[in-house]
Parts: C-alpha cells; sequence; structure tokens
C-alpha cells in the first residue's frame, strides 16, 4: 500500500478518535450539560468536588418540571442518581420504565458521568421506576406520568438492605455453564441493556465481534449463529442488520457451545444460540451499504426485513469485487541414503520464484420467508443464487538441478498460467418447527435441496533455457456439476424439569459429475485438438449418509451431565475414466460411523464453574483419499491409499472459570487430544514411468498417532458493560509417532519411523470499547509460534489490527474504518511451511504484497422494530411502596 495512502488513514483514525474526544465536551453526546465541569474540578480550574454538576442537573430537572405540556401524548423523565453515603453521581447505572400492571419494559436509558438520565417520549400512564446498579440495592419507586416529570435526586444505597416489602427467590447468576453451553444471562446484567445484541455479545465468553460486525468464537471463525434454538439461516449483512438493530433489553440470555454435540447437526466448529425475551411483532427494515478496502475489494449490498405479526419476510442482495497480488519462494531437496548409515546424498535441488494476481467479481440473492400458523409452530422457506467470476494470472521461474552418478544436469524454465473460473450454485429448503408446550418440548423437520456448477479454462506455457524440445503450451476445460438433497428431523423432549432428551435423523444424497480436458495448443485462439490423456479424465460419483444420534441431559442442583451417542451410515461409490486403462477407477465404499460425548459441569452461587468433557470422532477417509486413480499436474501428480483405515480422535477437557460482577471472568483449561490412525499427506519424489523424469508426488497414510496436550489462560477485564479487554494464551505440546513403508530408488521398501514433538504457544489479546453510546474501537493482536505438524512445519505468524466504528442518527448510519496488518508483517516477513521428509525436503514463504490495507464502510438502515415483550417478574430485588 502506498506509504501516503497509510498516512492518510492513520491521520484519519486520529480524526476520529479527536471528534470522539470532543463530543465529550460540555454539550456533545453522553458528556456532561452545558456549564457543567469534569469531575474534580471548579469552573475556576482548582481541585474541587461534584457540587457545580450536582447543581446543574438539579437546575436542568427543575426546567423540565417546570415545563408547560405541549402537544402529543409522551413525556420526559429525567433525574439524578446519588450514592446516599458519599453524596456522589453515580455514572452509568441502568433505569427502567416498567409497566405497572405487568413489569413488562416500556422505555429505559442510563445515567451519564454526572449521575444524569433522561427518558423520552413516555406514555402517560401508571409506572415502576426500576434503578439498578452493580453492589447496590435495585429499587422499583411508583411513577405516575401526566406531564414531564423530574425525580430529583434518587439516593442509591449499597448492599442488599431488606426494606418492608415481598422478596422471592434469588436471580440466576451472570455466567453460568451448563453442560456443553455456556450462558450468559443478558437479562440480569443491567450494564448492558441499553446496547444492542452486539455489545452484548461482545461481553459472551470467548465472543468476538470485530469493527466489521464479524463474529468469532475463541478464534474460530467458524461459527453458526442461532437464534431461539434453531439456526438463523440470515445472510451475513441481513445478520449484522438484525444484531445491529435487536435492542440487548429483548435478550434473555447468550449460549456459546465450542464443540457442539451431534444434537446440533452442524459443520460448524462453534455455535452461538441467542435467546430473546421478546418477540419482534413488527419490522420493516431498508439498509444498504458499501464495503471496501485498499487491497482493493469493493462490496455494495442492499436489504429489506419485514416483519408483520404472522409473516417474515427478508432478501438480500449484494456484489464483490476483488484484487489481490502475492508472492513465494521456495526451496526443495530430494535425498536418497547414503553409503554410510545415516547420511544422506542429494539426488536433486531446487528453487522457486512465483507471482501472483487475482481478480474476482461475484454477487448473491438470498431469501427467507416465514409463517406463524399459529402460537405452537411455524413453517419457514429459504433460498438463495450465488454467482462469481474470477481471472488468475501467475509467473513462475524454477532451477532444478539432478545429480547421479556420472551424470549431472540443469533444468531452467519460466512457466505462465491464466485461468479463468466461474461458479454457481443455488439452494433451497422448507423448516418446519411444532412447539408442544414452553418447557423445550418441540419437533422440527426440514427438507434442504441444493445445485451448482463451476467451469474453469486454463491457458498454460513453460519455456526451457536450455532443453526447449520440453517446452509446453497446454489449455485445460473444466466441467462440474453437482446437486443433492437432504431431510432432517430433531425431536426435543423434557421427562422432568431436571432432564431432557433429544433424538435427531438426518439423511443427505450427493451426485457429482465432473469433466477435466486437456489439449495441446499454439495460443489462446488456436488449439489443437492435441488430448492430453494424461491429465484428461471424467470422474462422477454418489454419496448417500443417514445419521441419527440421541442425547440425555440431567441436572442435580448445580451439576449438570449430558451425555450422546451420534451413529452414521455412509455409502459412496465413484467412477475415473480416462484414456490411459491402467489409471481408471471404478470403487464402492460402505462404512459405519459413531460418535459417543459427555459433558459434566458444576457451578456454585458464587459463579465458580467447573467442567470435564470427553468426545471421540471417528473419521473415515474420503474418496479422493481412497482412490488409486493419480491426478496429474505440471510435475508432481497425488493419489490416495485403498488401505487406509477410519482414523479415531479423543478429546478431553477438564476447566474452571470464575465470573466476577465487577471484573469479568478468569479461566483456566487442561486439554488432551489423542489421534489414532490419523490420515496424513506423505509428499515424497520418485521416477515417474509417465513422465518420465523425477517428480515429487502426494498419498495418504494412516501415519500413527498423534498427541497434543496443553493448558490455556482465558481472562476477560471487564469493568463495564462497554468496554472489555481480552486475552488468550495456549501452551502445547504437540508430537507423532509415525511408520510407514517408502521405496528407494531401486524399488526396495524400506520400513521408516518418526518419534518427534514440539513445545508451541499462541497468544490473541483483544480490546474493545464503546465510549458515549456511539463510538467503538477496536484493537487485536494476534501470535503463533512455529508449529509442526507430520512431517511437516509452520512458521511463526502474527498480525496486529486497529479499527475506529461509529453510529451517526439514531444508527441509521454506521461508518467504520480497519487497518489490517498494521505493520505490514505479512508483507516484510509473510508466512510459510516446509516439509520435513528427510528424504523429500521442501521450504516456502508466501508472501502477501497489499497484506497492510484500509478497510472501510458505510451503512445506512430506515425503518423500525417493535418488540411485543414477555411479562419480566421482580427477583431478589425490591418493590417500593414510597420513596
Amino acid at each position: 500500500m502506498h506509504r501516503k495512502t497509510f498516512k492518510f488513514c492513520l491521520l484519519l483514525l486520529l480524526f476520529s478518535l479527536a471528534v470522539t474526544t470532543l463530543s465529550a465536551q460540555p454539550g456533545g453526546p453522553g458528556g456532561p450539560p452545558p456549564g457543567v465541569q469534569p469531575r474534580g474540578e471548579r469552573p475556576d480550574g482548582r481541585p474541587g468536588g461534584w457540587d457545580r454538576n450536582m447543581r446543574d442537573a438539579q437546575q436542568r430537572s427543575q426546567q423540565v418540571k417546570q415545563k408547560k405540556v405541549r402537544s402529543g401524548s409522551t413525556f420526559k423523565v429525567v433525574g439524578t442518581l446519588i450514592d446516599s453515603t458519599k453524596n456522589e453521581p453515580l455514572a452509568y447505572c441502568n433505569v427502567v420504565v416498567l409497566d405497572k400492571s405487568d413489569s413488562s419494559f416500556v422505555k429505559g436509558s442510563s445515567t451519564n458521568l454526572y449521575g444524569y438520565f433522561e427518558i423520552n417520549d413516555v406514555p402517560a400512564g401508571e409506572y415502576l421506576l426500576r434503578v439498578s446498579y452493580i453492589n447496590y440495592t435495585t429499587r422499583y419507586i411508583p411513577l405516575t406520568v401526566e406531564n414531564n416529570t423530574a425525580m430529583g435526586n434518587i439516593n442509591m444505597r449499597q448492599g442488599a438492605q431488606a426494606m418492608k416489602a415481598v422478596q422471592v427467590k434469588a436471580s440466576r447468576p451472570l455466567y453460568a455453564q451448563d453442560g456443553e453451553k455456556v450462558i450468559y444471562n443478558v437479562a440480569d446484567d443491567p450494564s448492558i441493556q441499553t446496547g444492542t445484541t452486539n455489545d452484548a455479545l461482545q461481553n459472551a465468553p470467548g465472543v468476538e465481534v470485530d469493527v466489521e460486525g464479524n463474529i468469532t468464537l475463541r478464534g474460530v471463525s467458524s461459527v453458526e449463529i442461532w437464534v431461539n434454538d434453531k439456526p438463523s439461516k440470515l445472510t451475513e449483512e441481513n445478520l449484522k442488520t438484525y444484531l445491529e438493530n435487536l435492542p440487548a433489553n429483548a435478550l434473555d440470555r447468550i449460549e456459546t457451545i465450542t464443540n457442539p454435540s451431534a444434537k446440533y447437526a452442524t459443520d460448524a466448529e462453534a455455535v452461538i444460540n441467542i435467546i430473546t425475551s421478546a418477540h419482534v411483532k413488527s419490522n420493516k427494515f431498508i439498509s444498504f451499504g458499501l464495503n471496501g478496502s485498499t487491497q482493493p475489494n469493493l462490496s455494495p449490498w442492499l436489504s429489506y426485513m419485514w416483519t408483520k405479526e404472522k409473516w417474515s419476510f427478508n432478501i438480500f442482495a449484494s456484489g464483490r469485487y476483488s484484487f489481490t497480488d502475492r508472492s513465494a519462494q521456495s526451496w526443495a531437496v530430494r535425498r536418497q541414503d547414503g553409503t554410510v548409515d545415516g547420511t544422506f546424498d542429494t539426488i536433486m535441488s531446487q528453487t522457486d520464484t512465483a507471482t501472483s494476481s487475482s481478480r474476482a467479481f461475484g454477487s448473491n440473492i438470498f431469501t427467507f420467508v416465514n409463517y406463524e400458523i399459529d402460537s405452537s409452530s411455524e413453517i419457514s422457506f429459504h433460498g438463495s443464487v450465488n454467482g462469481s467470476w474470477s481471472r488468475n494470472i501467475s509467473h513462475d521461474t524454477l532451477d532444478r538441478d539432478y545429480f547421479f552418478p556420472g551424470i549431472d544436469s540443469s533444468w531452467h524454465y519460466i512457466t505462465g498460467d491464466s485461468t479463468r473460473r466461474s461458479n454457481y450454485f443455488g439452494m433451497g429448503g422448507v423448516d418446519y418447527t411444532k412447539k408442544f408446550d414452553n418447557e423445550g418440548h418441540n419437533l422440527r423437520l426440514g427438507i434442504n435441496g441444493r445445485i451448482s456448477r463451476n467451469n474453469s479454462k486454463e491457458w498454460y506455457e513453460r519455456e526451457y533455457t536450455t532443453y526447449t524440445d520440453l517446452n509446453e503450451n497446454r489449455y485445460l476445460l473444466s466441467d462440474q456439476h453437482s446437486r443433492g438433497g437432504s431431510f432432517f428431523a430433531r425431536y426435543n423432549r423434557p421427562y422432568s424439569k431436571q432432564g431432557e432428551l433429544s433424538y435427531g435423523l438426518n439423511v443427505d444424497h450427493s451426485y457429482n459429475d465432473n469433466d477435466y480436458r486437456r489439449f495441446y495448443f499454439t495460443s489462446e485462439d488456436n488449439v489443437e485438438e492435441t488430448r492430453d490423456s494424461l491429465r484428461s479424465y471424467h470422474f462422477s460419483g454418489h454419496e448417500n449418509n443417514v445419521s441419527a444420534d440421541v442425547n440425555w441431559t440431567h441436572r442435580w442442583g448445580g451439576f449438570t451431565l449430558s451425555s450422546g451417542l451420534g451413529i452414521g451410515f455412509k455409502n459412496f461409490d465413484w467412477y475415473y475414466v480416462t484414456d490411459i486403462a491402467a489409471l481408471a477407477d471404478d470403487s464402492t465404499v460402505n462404512v459405519v460411523t459413531y460418535r459417543p460425548s459427555i459433558h459434566l459441569s458444576y457451578r456454585t452461587e458464587n459463579m465458580h464453574n467447573f467442567k470435564l468433557n470427553y468426545s471421540m470422532r471417528m473419521n473415515h477417509p474420503r474418496e479422493s483419499q481412497l482412490t488409486s486413480f493419480r491426478i496429474y499436474n505440471e510435475d508432481s501428480y497425488s493419489t490416495g491409499n485403498s488401505a487406509l483405515k477410519p482414523s479415531y480422535t479423543h478429546n478431553a477437557e477438564a476447566g474452571w472459570t470464575k465470573y466476577f460482577t465487577n471484573f469479568g471472568n478468569v479461566g483456566l483449561e487442561a486439554y488432551a487430544r489423542l489421534s489414532t490412525n490419523e490420515i496424513s499427506n506423505l509428499v515424497d519424489a520418485e521416477e515417474d514411468d509417465y513422465l518420465g523424469r523425477i517428480v515429487n508426488y502426494s498419498t495418504p497414510y494412516n501415519m500413527g498417532s498423534s498427541w497434543r496436550y496443553g493448558t490455556s489462560l482465558n481472562m476477560t477485564y471487564r469493568p463495564t458493560g462497554f468496554f472489555n479487554v481480552r486475552l488468550y494464551a495456549n501452551l502445547y505440546d504437540y508430537g507423532y509417532h509415525m511408520e510407514y513403508d517408502r521405496y528407494d530408488m531401486m524399488g526396495n521398501a524400506v520400513h521408516q519411523v518418526v518419534d518427534t514433538s514440539k513445545l508451541s504457544w499462541s497468544m490473541r489479546v483483544n480490546a474493545w470499547a464503546k465510549l458515549w453510546n456511539q463510538y467503538q474501537v477496536h484493537l487485536s493482536f494476534n501470535y503463533n509460534s512455529k508449529t509442526i505438524g507430520l512431517l511437516s512445519s509452520q512458521k511463526e505468524r502474527y498480525s496486529l489490527n486497529m479499527g475506529v466504528r461509529s453510529d451517526f442518527f439514531k444508527r441509521k448510519m454506521t461508518v467504520y474504518v480497519n487497518i489490517q496488518d498494521l505493520f505490514n508483517w505479512g508483507k516484510r516477513i509473510g508466512t510459510g511451511s516446509a516439509n520435513t521428509n528427510p528424504y523429500y525436503l521442501t521450504n516456502s514463504t508466501n508472501k502477501v504484497l497489499n497484506s497492510r490495507y484500509i478497510s472501510a464502510g458505510v451503512t445506512f438502515r430506515f425503518g423500525k422494530m417493535e418488540l411485543e415483550r414477555k411479562a419480566q417478574t421482580i427477583s431478589d430485588e425490591t418493590l417500593e411502596t414510597t420513596e
């Protein structure tokens, strides 16, 4: 990225922060009323107390009280919260107006830095004013609104002091562990009630929402968002709009699941389930925006959401353009056993330098319709169409030297590649939900279908410096078709208030038909009909899956025990057709899988949470890992291994987490993962009969076993609901034991045994703050030390990103600016990997030339959301009859 552009964007960030600072001055959003001095200062600048601030707040309240009623039927309620002991204003307290008849929510606000609150648009009527603050006794004050109303100073007392009123059972803990779920009870967190659902997500353990609204859970981006116990099925931008406009006080709780059991029937690595306490009665939103970056990429989008009583409808359309530059450097060495044990002779060395650039266009349309048949059942329809088009151009310079007894040769060639791709994908489905009661007895059914088509055209040229008769000019056509359908059913049945059973069934069928044709050519406009028999083939295959699971959950006091078992049957067949009959493959495979899990958790009244989990995954090899067919590239090939056995991965976790009301949380976790019969690709080199030279190849093996034992620390500092700093550190030992047979240059099998391990660590720090209920600031740092895999290693990686986001005009407009890779490490240092097979050593470094870039976006929203709330019960608090 150009240095001037980068400086300009830094100035833009500094300007945004300056605007933020100025907005806190007298008269600015969230600041004190005009004329009020900051805490600790008098008007003359000398140190002082809060006297002047309190007088101004009282004068403002008196002005409201004396104001005459104007036209309209809504009024303003104002006041100031005071610590009854210290006689100091209380900042950021939660103040809510409740309907006196059923305690349902009417309006809410929070106090500013000087204890002053202002609640607008309150209709005339009888209410309760609920005033709450952490470590203070919650007060319920009867309130009659007939005009603009000033409550004056409201004294708050520390501690839970009993009054002559009705006391009911204790409220829920703010955070809790329940089996595999970590629960954040949003409704019991007074500090977040004036925020949005996105703000609430920032306070859920492990959840992070970046400046662009993207959601991760403990650093995992493969997260599925559920709403009220079912997948949301909203597109990315629709989901962002929904979460940004749904108020936090409409939520009951947020559940996070980092290792979802079979009952969630998802391929995602994590699930976030948002449970609301309010029903969207009416919703009409149209939003549109433009996201882009200096990388560059550009993405315009348009969204419309509409809800009225029983009907809900939303449609989303977007487009995208992107451009990326990359470079890579690598070397490789091919060796064989030397004449002395433990030594090696080099028979080939290679260096490679490559650059590439890609341009891509894409678009998609998504629709979703939901209809509530009655209060206990609903049906929904969803569908989407996606298309993308791209062109990639790459250049590669390679030097290769062969060393054989009496024969030395050097190869030097340059390659050029131009590829055009087009991809189309469509899907649709119907879901039905039936609730038999409000205690969790329900049934969900769904049918889904999908279809896709992918095409590519590739022109490839290779020019040799010495062996010019080997120059190659090739043209590749690929055409891939796929279609499939699925059915799922989920039945949940509580058998008591302490336990429940859940049953699931999934059926899926897919069909793939792929055609790869390769020809020699003289130019892009003159393709000779000379077929490349080695690299042309046709593939067709079917895959059928049937899986079922049962899950049991029971609770005893603070203990929760969950166990589950999933069983699946898979049938798949494939057929490779090629001009070389010896390479063709026609096979059928039937396999059975099972997936047990058990989760035990315990929580105490003072928010200590303990967990003990175990799960096992059985992974059968895929078709591409089993076939004997060879897929050739220019100087390499990949093939399967029909002798592969299923691998088993055992996961165990033990953890403790302590949640603090005023601090955040601290957690320690020990974990172990043991994989047996682990399947991994072995990269080696050999003399190939079809190519007539030494090439590298890749084939999967049951390498043996691998393990990963470690411990992690996660800590969140959360003094308020609108500021937190998160630290996640991980220290682990990864190692493996592998045995396999390889063949030397004479074709003799040599048994190999490898044992190795390495201690690695990683760290992630994220900071988020929402200032003056308008500006959000994000900062994230990630570091991963050098790691190893089966006969491979990964270089260390790190990044630093920062961004600012702001809402304007009551969230009708949102603007964000984000800097990725602030210090341009992706370009200057890059990432890379190495193959540590002693017989075929490789090392590569990949650099993104435009790694540091500025991303920015603007979103406009027009419309409103009306919520129909459930009656809220008063718990662990005091209802006052007198002031």
